[in-house]
Parts: C-alpha cells; structure tokens; sequence
C-alpha cells in the first residue's frame, strides 16, 4: 500500500492535497540553538535509523536559516552541531512534486494523519546560487506530532540526487 504526499508534504490516499507552508506547522519553540546558531524552531527530531550515510547522527534541531520567512532551515545534529543540512519544502521549487511512500515508511514515523507530516528535501549549494540542486529522491519524513524522522529512497521514482533549482524556477 502506497501513501502519495504532494506540494507541502500533506499526505493522501489518491487524491491531490492543499498546499500547505510548514512555517505555518512547525511549533515555534524559542531556546538557545547549538553551537550559536538562530532560534530553534523545532527543539528535536529524532531518527532512530540515522541518515544514510550519517547512521551515528539520529538527533537533530530544526532551526531556520536565511530570512525569517525565506523557506530554508538547518537540520543541526544535536550531538555535533558541525553536523548540519540545509532543507526546505519541496513545493517552493517543485510544486508538482509527489512521493509515493509505502506503509513501511509512514509506519517507521508513526505516521497516521496527513496533517502531521512535514516532507523537506536536502539542498546542497554550488559555487554559483544557480548552481544549487535539491535531492527529490530521498525525501525527509517527519510527523510533527512525534517529531520522528525518516529520510525515505525513493529508488523506483526517477527522481534526482541532483535536482536543479535554477531549472525549476526558470520553467515556471
């Protein structure tokens, strides 16, 4: 069984969700970040696997980077604050992006209701800002209301490590 998340990360059963800003779902706890960083907006999250690549690294702050209201935060390891992954939601660049994710994913995050998932997807910059690419294959997962975690692999998807967000914004 297949669950579809879209636009801001609303899950759904077949049916395309509203677009939702996590800003406006992401409780604003205000308490001092690692290592100096901003605001923390969400004080953990934790993923009990790790990250791919990262399995060490299971507790992080969510803390916004750039502009209050830009899209952008930090997923900052609580552990080792130089741990850090910038990530936004993926409707801001991609707004037709959408995730079949199986149960077993939504079930490692006890995920049962769409309006507690919160998907992001990882940003990694270029030298030039046209150079930035987002990874649509391997999503982050998070229930707002366990604040659980899963970086999902989309393998089946024929979505990019490596997408361009210059592409995207230029096509629009």
């Amino acid at each position: 069984k297949h669950r579809h998340f879209s636009h801001g990360g609303t899950l759904s059963h077949h049916r395309q969700a509203r677009p939702s800003r996590p800003e406006d779902r992401l409780p604003h706890a205000t308490q001092a970040a690692p290592a100096g960083a901003a605001a923390v907006d969400v004080p953990e999250l934790v993923f009990a696997s790790g990250l791919p690549g990262f399995p060490g690294e299971r507790r992080f702050a969510l803390v916004r980077w750039g502009a209050f209201e830009g899209p952008y935060s930090l997923m900052v390891d609580l552990d080792d604050p130089q741990v850090r992954f910038l990530v936004m939601p993926p409707y801001v660049f991609f707004p037709d992006y959408v995730v079949d994710l199986d149960d077993a994913i939504a079930a490692k995050v006890h995920l049962e209701r769409p309006e507690d998932c919160l998907l992001l997807v990882i940003v990694t910059l270029g030298a030039r800002p046209e150079d930035a690419t987002a990874n649509l294959l391997g999503p982050i997962v998070v229930n707002l209301q366990t604040r659980e975690g899963v970086q999902a692999v989309l393998a089946e998807s024929g979505h990019s490590t490596r997408a361009p967000l210059a592409a995207s914004t230029s096509a629009a």
